[in-house]
């Protein structure tokens, strides 16, 4: 094989095909030691994506380090990732791009993404950027005014508040690799959290307002969550073509949470459901889901948080709507709740 024969190769899918065969795997040069030699740098802190047919979310990697590696694919793959750090804010980094490494004609050309955008690339190059000030918030609940909830003269986008939004990402419980569903994203900003925590999986932000919708892309682009899919209609009928979920979020149902926890249980029994409800009319509904809901795990949380504001020389508190999370998980088929 050519290149690394462990990271991203071809020799993954080939070892099953040759079941049987005595088969010993010769590998290349890698790309990551050889680019890392080339510039004097060690790799052992340096986490890696491959950007070759995949759309990893890099971004929120490239914040919280200050260097990463990342193959890219496609004559304008290079060209493509410039303009991903630039409209996520990350223009001030720098790329060291390595062409046709180990090669006579090996090259390694290094500039910020608007110096390299309009360049030309070799289809399968390597590149290290680095980011000289990484600032990227690890915990969950990211403050409320790094999202957009609506332009200039339009209706402000209901959104789940940071506070609010941190104890459902605790109570989710969320995997590198989880499928995730967000039922009444809003905003999109538990979608774009869930997405970020879960770098190896997928979130479907299932939303029916197009306005709305169209601040999750918004939100999602400028956060680095290009693993998050827009589901423009109303759950559970937008949902019936999704994959299976691990996870739910349910933030608005539109009077239909019954049928839409019945719809992702049908599709995985196992799945971990957490929603919340501010109207004593949601409180009862999924009260008495939680009722009906079975063995396994299910909790409800009252919520109350009070924000302090400025009232001349004094601080006063104001309490924000109380908010009751609910959570729900059945006990898996080895017979423990996840």
């Amino acid at each position: 094989m050519s290149g690394d024969s462990g990271f991203y190769s071809g020799t993954k899918k080939l070892l099953p095909m040759l079941s049987g065969c005595d088969v010993k795997v010769l590998p290349g040069v890698s790309s990551l030691s050889l680019l890392c030699a080339r510039l004097g740098l060690s790799y052992e802190d340096i986490p890696t994506a491959s950007l070759h047919g995949r759309d990893y979310p890099i971004e929120d990697l490239i914040r919280r380090s200050a260097r990463v590696f990342a193959m890219t694919g496609g004559s304008d793959g290079v060209n493509r990732l410039c303009e991903r750090l630039i409209g996520a804010g990350l223009a001030d980094t720098i790329l060291h791009v390595g062409e046709r490494l180990s090669y006579p004609d090996e090259k390694i050309t290094t500039g910020s993404p608007e110096e390299l955008r309009s360049m030309t690339f070799d289809s399968l190059s390597a590149v290290i950027i680095e980011d000289p000030c990484p600032c990227g918030i690890v915990t969950g609940g990211l403050p409320d005014d790094a999202f957009v909830r609506g332009a200039d003269g339009t209706e402000v986008v209901p959104m789940t508040k940071s506070e609010v939004r941190a104890v459902c990402l605790s109570k989710l419980r969320l995997t590198e690799s989880s499928v995730c569903w967000d039922i009444g994203a809003g905003t999109g900003s538990v979608s774009v959290e869930m997405a970020l925590k879960a770098p190896r999986g997928h979130v479907y932000a299932v939303e029916k307002k197009d306005a709305a919708a169209d601040l999750i892309e918004v939100n999602g682009k400028a956060l680095g969550a290009s693993n998050v899919t827009v589901v423009r209609g109303t759950a559970p009928a937008a949902c019936e073509d999704l994959p299976a979920p691990t996870h739910v979020f349910i933030g608005g149902s539109s009077g239909n949470m019954k049928e839409i926890i019945a719809l992702a249980l049908s599709k995985s029994p196992d799945a971990r459901i957490v929603a919340t409800a501010v109207t004593l009319e949601s409180v009862s509904e999924l009260a008495t889901v939680m009722k009906e809901f079975g063995p396994g795990e299910s909790e409800a949380v009252l919520l109350s948080v009070s924000r302090d504001r400025k009232a001349g020389p004094y601080h006063l508190m104001n309490a924000l709507n109380p908010v009751y999370i609910f959570t729900m998980q059945h006990k898996s088929a080895e017979g423990g709740a996840l």
